[in-house]
């Protein structure tokens, strides 16, 4: 590559895969970060497996709670529904990843509820709040990850909802998370003119007869403009860490995709996404 990134990848595109063998097939692979998933984190042996982490070389990137919201959006992190019961979680989930030193707790605002956007946005603003103090108490930094209206909505839909949303709660401790599924309808100048309030980017593609969010591409096997988006980013003056996402149902969710990546080794799927990254990004820093 023209120059090295910081390429992570989320244990939720090695989705079936145990934390216990991630440690291995992600070192192995040549991959540096591991966005850790809580579900896969069974147990209170949280301690012992952040220094598991430590010897294997992985950093803690881009880190997604039970419940990383007060309200719904999609078929991750469907329940439970009452969103006190989901604050609930949510604020013992930040103070159990605070060992693992991520990069970010990820945050979603989720779907208007009975379709009154500004209510919702109140309510999401007061969650944040508090949800900020919890961090701030025990170190974790936060990022709000930008989500493109599914059947649902989102109550953020773009960078400068994410930014304004973050400015309402006030806290210096929360970020922007951008995944490139979610942003290819934002013009690229976005990216550039809030870098400052960007803390990770997530990458994939998306093929020409994907069935959906759940059925994505490696970095530049799609239609996505991907190479525009690490470009623009890069010349802005990000540095930070890159981390694929691949969700590719096997029917976990809902309707089985063809020749699902969840259902292919885990050590086939992260070789090639780093090789498929590393191409993508030497192209988008060539210059």
């Amino acid at each position: 590559m023209s120059e090295t990134a910081k390429f992570a990848v989320s244990d939720g595109t090695t989705y079936h895969s145990p934390f216990v063998d991630e440690l291995r097939s992600y070192p192995a692979a040549g991959v540096e970060g591991i966005g850790l998933w809580e579900f896969k984190l069974e147990g209170d042996r949280d301690a012992e497996r952040a220094a598991q982490l430590a010897d294997a070389g992985l950093t803690a990137t881009f880190c997604f709670p039970l419940t990383p919201g007060i309200f719904t959006g999609n078929a991750h992190f469907a329940h439970p529904k009452d969103p006190d019961a989901r604050l609930a979680i949510l604020l013992e989930s930040v103070r159990r990843f605070a060992v693992y030193e991520p990069q970010a707790v990820c945050l979603l605002a989720g779907a208007p509820q009975n379709d009154d956007d500004a209510e919702s946005r109140r309510r999401v603003v007061a969650a944040f709040k508090e949800v900020s103090a919890v961090a701030s108490d025990v170190g974790v930094q936060l990022a709000v990850e930008v989500i493109s209206p599914g059947a649902a909505g989102s109550l953020v839909q773009s960078i400068p909802q994410a930014v304004d949303l973050i400015t309402d709660v006030g806290a210096d401790n929360i970020g922007v998370l951008l995944d490139n599924w979610h942003i290819a309808d934002e013009p690229l100048e976005n990216i550039a003119t809030y870098i400052d309030a960007i803390v990770g980017i997530q990458v994939c593609d998306k093929a020409p007869d994907s069935a959906g969010r759940f059925d994505r591409a490696l970095p530049g096997e799609g239609i996505f403009d991907v190479e525009g988006v690490i470009r623009t980013a890069h010349r802005a003056g990000y540095r930070g860490w890159y981390e694929l996402e691949i969700f590719s149902d096997d029917g976990t969710f809902g309707e089985p995709v063809p020749d699902s990546m969840w259902q292919r080794p885990a050590a086939e799927v992260l070789d090639a996404g780093r090789v498929a990254f590393e191409s993508v990004f030497a192209r988008a820093t060539a210059d």
